[in-house]
């Protein structure tokens, strides 16, 4: 028979309670059956905590065998910390006590443990009923709780990425740090104010946060938009919205989440990238050398107008194609070399003349100049060139240099000396008959003055003469002199100098003929 009576004071205090309630059990064995199915360490002590009896959990979880917890108290398998006058007053003030703490093993090691005490009467006698419950797993829960919510509230905080909680009726419920840093706001001006009511979405961006969450609400998803808000000091800022919501246990909207990306500073590098992209298409579509671009495998990755129209296609034509796709494989073969070397290297090719083979057999000369490109880490990652057609140049420059050959041909089989100076009045062409007076090659002859092939004398006398011609513009100097062949031999000449000009009448160099003459009468 278990007495069970709860008294607000105990012995020694002045205030009792005599009401009492009693609790019949059938026997002992009913009472121990109940005693050792409850689900925790139970036990049953005197009113200064020693055990009179304990159940088989708490055997188990206090490590203990049963003989030896009837020979401990509270105090041995409580903290030592613990405060017993004090916990003993509020057990005889309250009629019992429900607390966390922790319980010691026979080990020592600490459990932490959820204790229920209910103090009785039995037989007289004040006892304590006391149950004892692991709350490891719950405990630890909660750790992994309190650090999961400290993770990720740090990740709310301080994202790169302004994050705003709102209800459903769009009350601000929290913000974090970098949105208020975002839009110069402090935490308490914002958190409970409704969001459509603050002067913080322009006329665009509002109807896009609240079709934000229509779509929330209908497809339980949303897009991301772009828009305009506006700081504190009403600045625009461009920014990205996503958005989601979060759920309740019973799968009902709970509150929903913005999550705001500043892309001012973005938007401005693409606004700036789109023009530098439009007018470099504007520029290279409208000059007649071709200009294109390819990546490391030699790909075409743009090209402009003109490139495309030398092989009769489209510019978009060719990206992703090489020049196997247009070019004799043997020329091409030859720009892939190039390409490779340039991307190896890093050594430009500055106007290489090569000659190309269109589709149609049409061969053209062009000047072409490749550079390597760079990505923002200085690797390689491709090539530019440029083309210009130099066809016509070429056919020109071939032409004069078969006049050229002519005169030399012309000059080299005449037996008068003669000579062509410049501006500067250096030698440009000299014949046989002049280098042979002179006891020279004449290829040797070029670039130099008299100064380099002729005694000192000799040479300014020569040099005076042709200065003369091109300061005074005279048309024509004539005179008679005697020469002193290389072999000793004397011999007179009659020479006649004059300006050479070009097609706009301005002087350019001088030329100098001289004939064999008898010798004179007299030095004219």
């Amino acid at each position: 028979m278990i007495q069970n009576y709860q008294e607000q004071t105990m012995p020694g205090n002045k205030k009792q309670n005599n009401s009492s309630s009693y609790i019949d059990h059938d026997g002992d064995e009913r009472y121990k059956t109940l005693f050792e199915q409850v689900n925790a360490a139970a036990f049953l002590t005197t009113f200064e905590g020693q055990i009179l009896e304990a159940n088989h959990k708490s055997c188990e979880l206090l490590r203990y065998r049963w003989e030896e917890l009837l020979r401990l108290s509270l105090k041995d398998i409580l903290p030592t910390e613990t405060n017993w006058q004090q916990f003993m007053e509020e057990i005889a003030a309250k009629g019992g006590l429900h607390k966390e703490t922790e319980t010691l093993r026979k080990d020592g090691e600490y459990l932490p443990v959820e204790i229920s005490i209910s103090l009785f009467r039995m037989q007289g006698k004040p006892v304590m009923f006391v149950l004892i419950w692991d709350i490891t797993e719950r405990k630890n829960a909660e750790k992994k709780l309190r650090e999961s919510e400290k993770k990720y509230r740090g990740l709310f905080e301080y994202t790169t990425d302004g994050i705003i909680v709102l209800d459903a009726r769009g009350d601000i419920l929290d913000i974090n740090t970098r949105l208020c840093e975002m839009l110069d706001y402090k935490k308490e001006e914002l958190i409970g104010k409704n969001l459509l009511n603050l002067d913080l979405l322009t006329a665009n961006s509002l109807p896009i946060v609240v079709s934000q969450f229509e779509e929330l609400l209908s497809e339980k998803t949303a897009k991301n938009y772009t828009t305009k808000i506006k700081d504190k000091k009403g600045n625009i800022l461009d920014i990205e919205i996503s958005s989601f919501f979060l759920i309740k246990k019973n799968n009902e909207v709970d509150n929903f989440v913005l999550i705001i990306r500043d892309i001012t500073e973005r938007t401005k590098a693409e606004k700036k990238l789109t023009i530098e992209h439009e007018l470099l298409n504007t520029l290279i579509n409208n000059i007649p050398d071709s200009v294109y671009f390819k990546d490391e495998q030699n790909r075409f990755i743009l090209v402009n107008k003109a490139k495309a129209e030398h092989w009769n296609t489209k510019p978009e034509d060719m990206i992703g194609k090489t020049d196997y796709d247009f070019l004799p494989p043997e020329e091409a073969k030859k720009t892939f070399e190039d390409d490779n070397q340039i991307i190896q290297t890093g050594q430009p090719i500055i106007n290489k003349i090569e000659k190309i083979t269109y589709k149609d057999g049409t061969k053209k000369w062009v000047s072409v100049t490749k550079i390597p490109r760079y990505n923002p880490d200085g690797d390689i990652i491709g090539t530019m060139g440029i083309s210009r057609d130099i066809t016509e140049w070429k056919l020109t420059e071939e032409k004069l240099q078969e006049e050229h050959n002519l005169l030399q041909t012309l000059m080299d089989n005449i037996p008068d000396p003669i000579y062509f100076k410049n501006k500067n009045n250096k030698f440009i062409m000299i014949n046989k008959a002049q280098a042979a007076q002179w006891n020279i090659n004449p290829i040797e002859a070029i670039g130099k003055t008299e100064y380099d092939i002729l005694p000192q004398e000799k040479a300014q006398k020569i040099h005076e003469e042709d200065k003369k011609i091109l300061e005074r513009n005279q048309t024509i100097i004539e005179k008679t002199e005697k020469i002193i062949q290389p072999d000793g031999q004397e011999q007179w000449y009659h020479t006649i100098k004059l300006p050479r000009y070009d097609q706009q009448g301005n002087i350019i160099g001088t030329i100098s003929i001289s004939r064999k003459i008898a010798q004179p009468t007299q030095n004219i």
